[in-house]
């Protein structure tokens, strides 16, 4: 069973799934977005020779769907597993980059827990208050999508076997209408968003990537991807979102299925092979 199957399958009852990257719950008529998200190195491919970088992108990679559902980051939480081999100065900077991250947006650490085991991994919660009510879901207007930084810079990574990249942390943009991060790579996003908005048309034009095959990988650099009626002169402009037309397409090629899902291959070059072999199909 894919993901998003097995998500669905365990919260039928949940209202709006998937409509938002955070979960947003009403308290004492207030609302707040929620997300929990677990990380390992060898599923996100995430390189661990810089700690502290480390620390950074896994507070980035977790909030971020936060700032992608109109949310304000207030409170953190996090499960840490150290790996055996872990020494004392490799988890004093890993806890050094959570802490600084956290920090500079004024987000607080309230708990967590911490254990051992033959590798690492790491599961983070922000919870925090819905300050704009934005979703994955289009408002009925004609829009401008945008993106805010470089897109593909992760894969790029994976495939020449470079260290992770920095992930820049982003703050929503004021006009923003509807939203999503790039957590899965820039395409899967794209796909999201057409799949759950397909009575509008999205067309993307020219995305600030070096590589079209690196904007197909599933490793994501979590930068927002979103639409505004207004110029958003801190974001650039890729494309437009049209109502009561259909359609994905990029540089005037239409996409017609999802990017290759890295959970279903066991085979790092088989899953990379297919990626290449979905471009080549669209783009000759």
């Amino acid at each position: 069973m894919k993901e998003y199957e097995l998500i669905a399958s365990l919260f039928k009852d949940v209202k709006d799934l998937f409509k938002s990257d955070a979960q947003i719950i009403e308290i004492s008529g207030r609302k707040f977005g929620i997300t929990c998200d677990t990380f390992s190195l060898e599923e996100d491919l995430f390189t661990d020779d810089d700690p502290y970088l480390l620390g950074c992108n896994l507070v980035t990679a977790t909030v971020s769907d936060l700032t992608a559902s109109g949310c304000k980051p207030a409170f953190f939480l996090h499960s840490m597993v150290l790996a055996n081999n872990a020494d004392s100065e490799w988890t004093k900077n890993l806890a050094a980059g959570i802490c600084d991250t956290l920090k500079s947006i004024d987000c607080v650490l309230i708990g967590g827990d911490m254990g051992q085991a033959e590798k690492f991994s790491y599961t983070g919660i922000a919870l925090g208050p819905q300050v704009k009510n934005v979703s994955r879901i289009f408002p009925n207007t004609f829009q401008n999508l945008y993106v805010t930084g470089n897109l593909g810079d992760a894969n790029e990574a994976i495939v020449m076997s470079h260290p992770t990249p920095k992930f820049e942390m982003r703050s929503m943009p004021k006009t923003m209408l509807a939203g999503i991060d790039t957590s899965g790579g820039f395409v899967d996003a794209l796909w999201q968003l057409h799949t759950l908005n397909p009575q509008f048309k999205i067309d993307v034009k020219n995305p600030p990537a070096k590589d079209f095959r690196m904007l197909f990988g599933g490793a994501g650099e979590y930068e927002l991807l979103f639409t505004s009626s207004e110029l958003v002169p801190d974001a650039i402009m890729i494309g437009t979102v049209t109502p009561n037309e259909t359609g994905l397409f990029l540089d005037g090629v239409a996409l017609k299925n999802p990017p290759p899902d890295p959970r279903s291959y066991t085979n790092l070059s088989k899953y990379m092979e297919a990626v290449s072999e979905m471009v080549n199909g669209l783009f000759g």
